[in-house]
């Protein structure tokens, strides 16, 4: 029940998607949030620290999905349709690749000052690349952008899933919550 099958998806993989998801809407929600505080409002403070140590999370379960992905089969498509696999391939590859323009650019942003990102004061990411103040502006707009196309991006997934579910009826959407049996293997 831990591993991924050809059949479906293990715990393993389902705990990541689901703790992914959460965090990267926590964190969209709460950068939308930031834009507007005040320097006398608490979360001022409080909330970029906060943003800053989740996407560290998130940056490290990306890496330990990537290699889980690599590490496990994957499980077949449930549908024949062609057009309906490579339209989801291409969500899922832009939701990767989105992610992780996003997670970089923060990362870019966090350490600008040659501070290192710190993840809850318990881990330092040391600071590899230092921009100029025109770049640290610019990977701010790639960070507000692409983060915005993530959302894009989660509806088409999530408007796929239902689809899925709903309207072809198969078990696309179950396999993402119910772990694949060791009998389903």
């Amino acid at each position: 029940m831990l591993k991924d099958s050809r059949s479906g998806y293990g715990l393993v993989s389902i705990l990541i998607h689901w703790i992914s998801a959460l965090l990267i809407l926590f964190l969209f929600g709460l950068g939308t949030y930031m834009v507007d505080l005040s320097y006398y409002d608490d979360w001022y403070h409080k909330g970029p620290e906060l943003h800053v140590s989740l996407g560290l999370v998130v940056l490290l379960l990306m890496l330990v999905r990537i290699v889980w992905r690599i590490a496990n089969p994957t499980p077949v498509e449930l549908t024949a349709k062609r057009a309906q696999n490579l339209a989801a391939k291409l969500v899922k590859i832009g939701l990767y690749l989105f992610i992780f323009v996003v997670l970089i650019s923060g990362y870019l942003i966090t350490t600008a000052e040659g501070q290192p990102a710190s993840m809850f004061n318990l881990l330092k990411f040391p600071v590899l690349i230092e921009l100029e103040a025109g770049n640290v502006d610019l990977a701010g707009e790639l960070h507000e952008y692409f983060a915005w196309g993530i959302i894009a991006l989660v509806v088409l997934h999530v408007l796929g899933a239902l689809m899925h579910h709903f309207v072809m009826r198969d078990k696309t959407l179950v396999r993402m919550i119910k772990p694949v049996k060791k009998s389903d293997v």
